[in-house]
This record gives structure tokens, sequence and C-alpha cells, in this order.
């Protein structure tokens, strides 16, 4: 018989309401998440530590804040349907329109997200942005925008979402020109395609980043790094074009999960770039 002033826990899942979060299937392995510091004024970033303690602190956090309120309409069923099939038709994963970089004002790339445990917890976005670190923003939109706005001038910023929070914050940052690239990813397709594909930076609207977002991500950075590489070609420096051709290279080229590929000509175009460099 229990202590009836010390009762027994429950022994079934405990669950905790709050509003929408990104797919559970981000909290699964347990590995260091990289912090940068920022400097814009009021950022307040996380120390450095592991994505298990990341992801426990966050959950025990995030039960006070305040439900959101959202007034957008739903889009159909069958746009969703359409959308999801549009994807999965494609012959293989299309990188932006190239954009020539100035050397003498670019400061290389940034990435950044609003939820720290999209990229916490896997070790494929790493591999992706390779030696530039991801800066977690923290659920932070508004000391977000002022971050990128401030201290990411002249880069080119790939900035993953929420649904919920990016619908807030991609209004107010999608016209800065060092955004080059959004992801939302989110749990209710249905909600948040309606806003969402109106922006013409947004690349990718999921809820499966194994299958779409990391693969376009990947494609995208590739292209970012093709056009660095042009830009030091030009100048005739080579051995820098190179390094960048070989990490577009590296990039198109990474252990993806989804059956859809980088397009061939780009890695055939890359491989060309790279023999002009010898």
């Amino acid at each position: 018989m229990h202590n009836q002033s010390n009762p027994p826990r429950p022994s079934g899942p405990q669950h905790n309401l709050q509003s929408e979060r990104m797919p559970s299937n981000l909290m699964s392995p347990s590995q260091l998440a990289q912090f940068t510091n920022a400097n814009a004024n009021g950022y307040l970033p996380r120390p450095q530590m592991s994505a298990t303690a990341y992801a426990t602190q966050h959950v025990a956090t995030s039960n006070t804040a305040p439900p959101q309120t959202i007034t957008t309409t739903s889009a159909p069923e069958q746009l969703v349907i359409a959308y999801l099939k549009e994807l999965d038709g494609r012959t293989s994963i299309q990188p932006p329109q190239a954009q020539p970089i100035d050397l003498e004002k670019f400061k290389g790339f940034k990435f950044v997200t609003l939820d720290g445990l999209v990229v916490a917890t896997r070790d494929i976005y790493d591999k992706v942005s390779g030696t530039f670190k991801w800066e977690m923003c923290e659920s932070q939109t508004e000391r977000c925008v002022k971050y990128i706005q401030d201290e990411c001038a002249n880069k080119r910023v790939f900035f993953i979402t929420s649904g919920s929070l990016g619908r807030d914050i991609v209004p107010k940052m999608h016209d800065l020109p060092q955004v080059y690239a959004i992801y939302v990813y989110c749990a209710d397709l249905k909600f948040h395609l309606t806003w969402a594909r109106s922006y013409s930076k947004v690349r990718v609207i999921c809820n499966d980043d194994d299958r779409y977002l990391v693969p376009q991500l990947a494609v995208d950075v590739a292209q970012a790094n093709v056009d660095w590489g042009n830009a030091h070609f030009q100048k005739g420096n080579r051995e820098d074009a190179k390094k960048k051709y070989s990490k577009a290279l590296e990039n198109l080229n990474v252990d993806l999960k989804s059956t859809i590929k980088p397009d061939q000509a780009m890695i055939n175009e890359v491989k060309n770039k790279l023999d002009q460099c010898k």
C-alpha cells in the first residue's frame, strides 16, 4: 500500500502542452551543439552544452511560454497534396540562380536557426555547413532579426525556422540582402504552406528534413560556394577558387537519405571548374 502523502507517480507518458514545436524526430541523437558569440545588442546566446542537456532545459522552460494566437487560414488538403507531389516529382534538386559575389565586401556564410534542436541533434547539418558554425537564436525573433541585420551584413545567411516562429519573423527579414535562403520546418504543412509559399527566398516547407530540407540546403550551399569560387577564379585566385569548388562538390556528394539527388549537370559543371583550376 502506498503512503497517501506520497502517492506513486503515474507510469504513462508525460506530455508538455506548448506552442508548435519542430517534429519530434529531431530530438534523438546526442551531440555537442555549436554556438557562436553574438554581438547584437540584447542578444543572449546560451552556453555550449550537449544536445541532451539543451533539450531538457528547453522543454523545462518552454512550458511557461504563453500560447500563440494564430489566425492564418489553413491551406486546403489538396494544396498540401499538390505541393508534396511537386517535391516528390522532381527529377533532381535544383539550386538557386547564380549570384555574383564582390570579394571586396563579402564576409562568408552564416547559418542561423530559431530553434537549436534543429541542428544540435543532427550531424548532417554540420556536414553541410562545414567550417561555418550555427547561430542558435533560441526563439528570440526580434533579437534574431537584429542579429541578422546588424551582424550578418555582407554575408549569405541560410536560415531555418519552425512554422509558427517563421510566420512572425520571415516578413521582417525576408528582404534583407544578406538573407540568401529560408527553410520552414513545421509539423503542420496544411497550416503553414499558405503564408510560406508567398516568399521567394523560402526554398522548402516540409515536415521531413531528411527527405526535403537537408538535400535542398546542401544544394543551395553548394551553389553559394560555386558563386564564391567564381569570384576567386575571375580574380585569378585559382587556389582559393579550387577550395570553394571542392567544398561545393562535397556538398553535392554529402550522404543524403533523399531518393531525389542533386542535378547531375550541376555536379559535372563543378567538376569542370575544378579542372580549370589545375
